[in-house]
């Protein structure tokens, strides 16, 4: 791909059964449909919904935002809305895709009474590549087949269809989370509610005092949370955000140094340029180069 083309964002395709806002695909067919796609899934893209890959036999890695994350057999890799991805192209797996529109996804989990589940990327203490326990990995394909059959049985079955997802929400987002057990709820909502408002203010709002602000509480306690949570700092969460989006901007845009530092409100190309430097070791222009796609 040139990479003054822009990697083309990919919309959620209803399903042909029913426009539930879900689709479960199997991997082997999709693969098949390649010629019919306006975009190569071997290389990068963008997709503007929820998708997780259930591998069911293979092994490989799933580039991710620039990082390239292993699975194999058993193993369940959770992409989310504006994230790029692209398989492997050395590896053909069995398994399911399941896509979700954005709407679907927040029916579901705003029935999920805790916060087991937090679908971000930020949050950097959670890989987007979860090997499933044997029984899970069973859960996961008994809950798919059984979602298939109620979308199959018609419209009447929507309800039916969502409680199924929100069970396997659930048991993936338990072990998923599994490192948070020693928080409370109100531990677990608050962090979400501060990766919610860097998603929402990154561009703007790049120190963590006012974040803290924002959450009614003090620098110290906010840090205190972050730490607790994942390990970092709430500056290094933002920082990790920012540097994120000049990334994308770079690659996936195509954007120049002097542009990027436009749309995301740096004084100038210079200063981005130390930012980036002190925080990836390489220029932006070095980082442009070396993931040319």
């Amino acid at each position: 791909m040139d990479n003054s083309d822009p990697i083309p964002d990919v919309s959620y395709r209803p399903p042909s059964i029913e426009e539930s806002g879900i689709e479960i695909l199997d991997l082997e067919l999709f693969r098949s449909r390649l010629k019919h796609y306006h975009f190569d899934p071997y290389k990068p893209h963008r997709v503007k919904y929820y998708c997780f890959l259930y591998i069911t036999e293979g092994q490989g890695e799933h580039l991710i935002d620039f990082e390239r994350y292993p699975y194999d057999s058993g193993s369940v890799i959770f992409i989310n809305p504006n994230q790029v991805h692209a398989f492997d192209a050395s590896d053909r797996p069995q398994g399911k895709m399941i896509n979700m529109t954005p709407a679907f996804f927040a029916k579901s989990a705003a029935n999920i009474r805790t916060s087991y589940f937090i679908p971000t990327h930020l949050n950097r203490a959670s890989s987007p590549v979860l090997q499933l326990s044997p029984q899970l990995n069973h859960s996961c394909h008994a809950l798919l087949k059984e979602v298939s059959l109620a979308q199959q049985e018609g419209a009447d079955d929507e309800l039916v269809v969502q409680l199924l997802f929100i069970a396997l929400l659930v048991k993936l987002g338990r072990q998923r989370k599994s490192h948070l057990a020693h928080l409370s709820e109100q531990q677990k909502e608050r962090f979400g509610q501060f990766l919610n408002l860097v998603e929402q203010h990154y561009i703007e709002a790049r120190e963590a005092s006012q974040y803290a602000q924002w959450m009614h509480t003090s620098y110290k306690s906010l840090n205190q949370l972050c730490k607790s949570c994942c390990g970092q700092t709430a500056k290094q969460l933002i920082d990790f955000r920012t540097i994120l989006e000049i990334k994308r901007k770079l690659v996936m845009d195509g954007l120049s140094t002097q542009e990027t530092a436009s749309d995301l409100s740096f004084e100038d190309s210079s200063y981005l340029n130390k930012y980036f430097k002190r925080l990836t070791g390489q220029t932006p222009a070095a980082f442009k180069r070396d993931n040319e796609f």
